[in-house]
């Protein structure tokens, strides 16, 4: 078994920088995203915050949303592992909205697996076509995440909030690995 940081045993060479991109950015995405989503209070302050961090980084290195996004479901077996992590890490965040109801099993977990299902789909269509990534497919996405867990009125008022205010952009894959501040107010 590869260790985190060894690319499966005979992987190609494509294979294998492919497998190195999706780990490396994977590692940072999930650093990036768990920072953003600690610093805010209340679970859609916090989704919401993880979502614009997610936006961002896949908007500061076109080659690397493309290999996570577009590439990643075709590598080895190694490289669609760690696809699945960053998944399983979504829908975990997602998920995080059962603790806000009265009843945690007046929704089930399938809810955020499908929710998660829905959102890497519409990222993946619109990494594909090479669309920007903006505000509104953010406000869209978390209207999906909300929906099961807050009600149609909540979700509906994702679509109308302001967007956030500019912040630096991160630095590309091939500068430091440090996770975001994620201080931005979403």
């Amino acid at each position: 078994m590869p260790t985190s940081n060894q690319p499966a045993a005979g992987a190609s060479h494509p294979d294998v920088e492919l497998e190195r991109t999706v780990r490396a950015g994977t590692e940072q995405l999930l650093s990036r995203v768990g920072a953003a989503f600690a610093a805010q209070q209340g679970w859609a302050n916090q989704l919401r915050a993880a979502a614009y961090e997610l936006r961002d980084f896949l908007r500061e290195d076109e080659a690397r949303a493309r290999a996570m996004m577009i590439e990643a479901p075709r590598g080895n077996e190694e490289t669609r592992r760690i696809r699945e992590q960053g998944i399983a890490a979504l829908t975990v965040l997602i998920d995080l909205g059962r603790a806000e109801l009265d009843d945690v099993d007046s929704v089930p977990r399938s809810a955020a697996e499908i929710a998660a299902g829905v959102i890497y789909n519409r990222i993946h269509v619109e990494v594909e076509r090479g669309a920007e990534l903006d505000d509104e497919m953010v406000r869209e996405l978390m209207y999906t995440a909300v929906l099961p867990y807050q009600g149609i009125e909540a979700a509906l008022a994702e679509l109308k909030r302001p967007s956030p205010p500019p912040t630096q952009p991160q630095a590309t894959s091939q500068a430091s690995s440090a996770p975001s501040t994620g201080a931005r107010p979403r």
